[in-house]
């Protein structure tokens, strides 16, 4: 509004209709609106087309090197360059909606090394494609959990090398390279380390690996500082350099009244992790880590370890 009286102001004292200088002002050319973002947009993707086209590489090796590279880097942009046109059919949404991140925080890939399949060689010059297997050496924080492997088809289009296809080598296989939610959870838990189910008479159930579970001392006891004293699974380090149970994590079930009382409602350290029609279901986890000064001991470095086990699995007790 203030704009307007200026204008006008303006406008009377050079003797200018109000009506013609106000239009000016108030109305800029509709296709300078539209053509700026429009230019932006279209400067950005060639500018994506060009890094795309850089990267590429002119050996088959190292195209099967690079993609490799990525999937350790957990870099979905890169190996999505790395593909053909035909080859990314379908993985545009599902990429974004991860945010470009493939893989998971557990396990991750340590290494991997490439080898040639050379009898499945096809075709030559410009239209060559070569085979490569490619294995990923997977850990977890408790140490190796196995290998994963893809075989990979790179196809040869001009000078530079693309990856045409990537498949498991196995109905065995994790499927690392694939986005969080695309991978093959059940293959994780089965082959690549012996699990052990813990069930507690609150309904709660939780997988984890044997060498995991023979480290703690799990409880089932109600808490007597929270309201109602409700039930809880807690987990505990068995340190046995110094000969006591050290607090990880608790699970706390509470009726779904209980849930409902403000108490738990503003609970600054409950998260809820999911329910069922035993009750509702909350994890719990220590403040501060219990080596305090000392978290570069042996026992300082293995409680974190079990703590990051258990953060990753508690949740996942309760999904469907």
């Amino acid at each position: 509004m203030l704009k307007k009286i200026i204008v006008l102001g303006s406008a009377l004292a050079i003797g200018v209709t109000a009506y013609s200088v106000v239009t000016i002002v108030q109305q800029p050319s509709s296709a300078a609106a539209v053509e700026k973002p429009a230019v932006v947009q279209s400067s950005v993707s060639e500018q994506l087309k060009m890094l795309e086209s850089g990267i590429i590489p002119t050996s088959a090796y190292d195209t099967a090197q690079t993609w490799a590279k990525a999937v350790k880097l957990r870099n979905g942009a890169l190996q999505y360059a790395l593909l053909t046109e035909q080859a990314r059919s379908g993985l545009k949404a599902p990429l974004e909606n991860a945010h470009w991140v493939t893989g998971a925080s557990s396990p991750w890939v340590e290494g991997f090394t490439v080898a040639s399949i050379t009898d499945d060689s096809v075709g030559s010059g410009q239209n060559q494609k070569l085979k490569y297997q490619i294995d990923f050496d997977l850990v977890t924080s408790t140490g190796k959990f196995g290998t994963d492997r893809a075989i990979l088809v790179v196809s040869q289009q001009g000078d530079q090398w693309f990856v045409e296809s990537v498949a498991p080598a196995s109905d065995k296989s994790v499927g690392i390279w694939n986005t969080p939610e695309s991978l093959n959870d059940q293959n994780i838990e089965k082959t690549f380390e012996a699990m052990k189910a813990y069930d507690s008479k609150l309904g709660y159930r939780i997988l984890l690996p044997e060498k995991v579970m023979s480290k703690l001392k799990i409880v089932e006891a109600t808490l007597p500082n929270e309201e109602g004293n409700p039930s809880s699974v807690q987990f505990y380090y068995k340190d046995t350099a110094a000969k006591k149970d050290v607090p990880l994590a608790t699970v706390v079930r509470l009726t779904k009244e209980q849930a409902k009382l403000p108490y738990y409602q503003e609970h600054p350290f409950l998260t809820k992790i999911g329910e069922n029609k035993e009750g509702v279901f909350y994890s719990l986890y220590p403040s501060e880590h219990q080596y305090a000064g000392n978290e570069e001991s042996e026992q300082g470095r293995e409680w974190m370890q079990l703590l990051e086990v258990l953060q990753a699995r508690i949740g996942k007790a309760l999904q469907p």
